[in-house]
């Protein structure tokens, strides 16, 4: 697999009732990488996914994001594959939109989206890093809560920049999951 040498992926959502786990594919369909819900069965059942690892081939872990149990707005975190922290995220409170701050240790990114949740931008003072669509994927599916998100990543992104817009993809749906669980 290869999932840091592609600049178009797209994300399968295969959610069942206390998994949330994706199929991360390439422009062309092939599988690079997929993604396994973390965390206790029963804390799943409860609170839903709280914690999504990207493994780039069997056993080989290149990225975890976990969702920080908090009071008011949302927070998690990205880290790589060994642990070692790559972004903060917080979503910001706003009117007519989505938007998230995602913290790196050297620069602020923010990603920001239309209200309805479909489109996506990570943008940063040097440019957007990337787009995300989500897309439709049947009526089925729709019931389901099940999605699929269009990637597009900037071609000049450093391995620890692709890593932070894949994590980040995966918390806009934890964070969308959530919102459909409280409501």
């Amino acid at each position: 697999m290869s999932l840091l040498t592609h600049n178009q992926l797209v994300f399968q959502q295969t959610r069942s009732f206390s998994k949330n786990d994706f199929a991360i594919l390439d422009a062309q369909g092939a599988q690079v990488a997929h993604v396994e819900t973390g965390g206790s069965a029963l804390g799943r059942a409860f609170l839903g996914s709280r914690e999504l690892t990207v493994f780039d081939g069997p056993g080989n872990p290149v990225a975890r994001v976990s969702d920080t149990m908090t009071f008011g707005r949302d927070r998690l975190e990205i880290a790589d594959g060994a642990g070692n922290p790559l972004a903060s995220l917080v979503q910001r409170i706003t009117l007519f939109s989505t938007r998230i701050t995602i913290q790196l240790p050297d620069q602020q990114i923010d990603l920001v989206g239309d209200m309805w949740g479909f489109d996506f931008q990570f943008s940063g003072p040097h440019g957007v890093w990337a787009t995300v669509s989500r897309s439709w994927s049947g009526m089925g599916n729709a019931f389901l809560g099940k999605s699929t998100y269009m990637v597009q990543l900037a071609d000049d992104l450093d391995t620890r920049q692709r890593l932070t817009v894949i994590g980040s993809v995966l918390a806009l749906d934890l964070i969308r999951e959530k919102r459909a669980r409280n409501s």
